[in-house]
């Protein structure tokens, strides 16, 4: 395994009944093994939450594009927070993969 100095690769994707983070070996990860802020993890609880409420369908493409931004908000204040980690975000319809890179500042 690589040195500990690196923060490592991480998904955020929603998934039914679970915490929305995974490794990208596909493992969830447990919350409070990582240095997130309470914020971050309750903003990731509440996403999940509204996931599991409509029990992984989002019909609505409004509603979809919301927690699509909602969950890129979240992998960018993950990414923030854990310097020099790798974050993705899956989307939660078409299952695509994006790495999140710091915005460049405008």
């Amino acid at each position: 395994m690589g040195s500990m100095g690196s923060m490592g690769e991480y998904v955020v994707r929603a998934e039914l009944g679970a915490f929305p983070l995974w490794t990208v070996g596909g493992d969830n990860v447990v919350p409070d093994s990582l240095p997130l802020s309470q914020r971050l993890l309750t903003a990731m609880q509440d996403w999940t939450s509204f996931f599991d409420d409509v029990g992984g369908a989002i019909s609505d493409p409004e509603v979809l594009d919301e927690f699509v931004s909602q969950g890129f908000k979240i992998a960018h204040a993950m990414r923030r927070e854990l310097k020099g980690a790798t974050v993705h975000l899956d989307h939660p319809v078409t299952a695509q993969r994006t790495e999140i890179v710091r915005r460049a500042p405008k």
